[in-house]
């Protein structure tokens, strides 16, 4: 029998510059707020879209975290304001620092700006469509003792039409007086397939597909099994 590699394997991964390209939306002081951005190793370009007329550009660098850019006037070529955005997961968490022209006064304005879904792929037969999506699996330990706290750990499975997948982890800790919320992490990335009740997968960097888990779904759940146990996922 083949040997099931651990589904939640932890491997030093960094998101690459290239994960970052597309359009991403947000809605900046009621107005909708697009950026789009390309990479070409650690160097980002792009534009900042806000409400129906501003179209800015925008230049920087990441580095497979941070995105660290200046938003600049296309014309002129002056800088208009700062942003610093951290990764994670599809999303990003920024900060956008400027200055009124007018009264000088600094301002700074926040965002999560989320990446827009590309149109699906064909099909492919290696491919089981039903795995395609977000799954979510929820593990929720509370204590005993006379201080209650309570932990949470959020796992997210990404399977896509276009055979990307890959795992993130985030967990949020409480008690009465105190509270702690840890951003997401990227556990791994690869390509996916699918061999009857197999998943497989070729992780980053990686020469072969190798198996990951046995699944089977019991609506609405996505059941998968492997040396690490048996998980439920839910799709999101």
């Amino acid at each position: 029998m083949r040997r099931l590699f651990i589904l939640c394997l932890l491997i030093a991964a960094p998101a690459l510059a290239g994960e970052l390209d597309g359009r991403y939306q947000a809605n900046l002081d009621n107005q909708p707020t697009e950026l789009i951005l390309r990479s070409q190793e650690q160097q980002v370009q792009g534009e900042y879209l806000e409400g129906p007329h501003l179209r800015l550009k925008l230049s920087g660098t990441f580095d497979g975290q941070l995105l660290q850019a200046q938003i600049s006037d296309p014309a002129s070529g002056q800088i208009l304001a700062n942003m610093n955005a951290n990764y994670a997961d599809g999303m990003l968490n920024a900060s956008l620092a400027a200055r009124d022209p007018a009264s000088g006064e600094a301002l700074l304005r926040e965002a999560l700006f989320q990446r827009i879904a590309p149109a699906p792929p064909p099909a492919d037969p290696n491919q089981d469509p039903a795995l395609v999506g977000t799954w979510i699996y929820e593990q929720m330990t509370n204590s005993t003792g006379l201080e209650f706290a309570s932990l949470t750990t959020v796992t997210t499975l990404r399977i896509r039409a276009d055979g990307s997948i890959e795992q993130w982890r985030r967990s949020v800790a409480g008690g009465s007086e105190w509270s702690y919320d840890r951003p997401g992490e990227l556990q791994y990335r690869g390509r996916w397939r699918s061999d009857g009740d197999l998943l497989l997968v070729q992780l980053q960097g990686a020469s072969e597909f190798r198996p990951a888990a046995r699944y089977h779904f019991s609506e609405p759940y996505l059941v998968t099994e492997s040396n690490t146990g048996k998980m439920t996922w839910q799709r999101r």
